[in-house]
């Protein structure tokens, strides 16, 4: 709730009204507090489009539907190539468990269902990476307006040998700064030491 100071119309109350000035001038102070307050709590609560308890998807993706059907909603596919098959059309290398190795990357394909349903303003999704220790290795952000042709969003990570370790990893994927899904992976590899790159705290946009 916003409310709006009209300190011209306060000035024209007549010098002689005092008291009702002051009356005027206290009523719209508190209620503009109270708008701060309402405010605070709906922030505080964390108000969310989408169920609080996780669902598992039949391809492994873990997904926080929207409480009000027909909302966005995405799934996740990784993969060890960036291409399709040309007699199938599905995408090549899918997989859960990757090998570390130079030139090897791990491919993140969303598909957007219902991008109509928050209307025509643009989508704004963050894809995000996380080590195994759920730290962010980076994300990237996307505006995706539903009249686009592909309804498909992508990432990618690269895996070098002295740049990854092996372990559990995750691919993330919020809406307007909200999660809504996530799908785990694993890198396998040999065991080395290496320098984490200073990119922040990851679970959470």
């Amino acid at each position: 709730m916003t409310i709006r100071l009209r300190s011209a119309t306060l000035a024209d109350v007549s010098a002689g009204s005092g008291m009702m000035r002051g009356f005027f001038m206290r009523f719209a102070m508190g209620s503009f507090a109270l708008g701060l307050i309402a405010l605070c709590a709906l922030l505080a609560c964390g108000c969310t489009t989408r169920i609080e308890t996780p669902a598992m998807a039949a391809d492994s993706t873990v997904v926080f539907t929207g409480k009000k059907q027909g909302d966005v909603e995405v799934s996740i596919t990784l993969a060890s190539k960036a291409k399709v098959s040309k007699k199938t059309g599905k995408r090549l290398g899918v997989a859960r468990v990757f090998d570390i190795g130079q030139d090897e990357k791990v491919h993140a394909f969303v598909d957007v269902a219902n991008p109509e349903a928050r209307g025509a303003r643009p989508l704004s999704f963050h894809l995000v990476w996380l080590d195994p220790d759920r730290d962010l290795i980076f994300k990237r952000r996307i505006e995706y307006l539903s009249a686009d042709s592909s309804a498909s969003l992508s990432s990618a990570l690269s895996i070098p040998k002295g740049k990854r370790v092996p372990g559990e990893y995750s691919f993330q994927v919020y809406l307007f700064r909200e999660l809504i899904a996530e799908k785990g992976f694993t890198l396998r590899g040999e065991a080395i030491e290496v320098q984490k790159e200073d990119s922040g705290s990851g679970g959470g946009i």
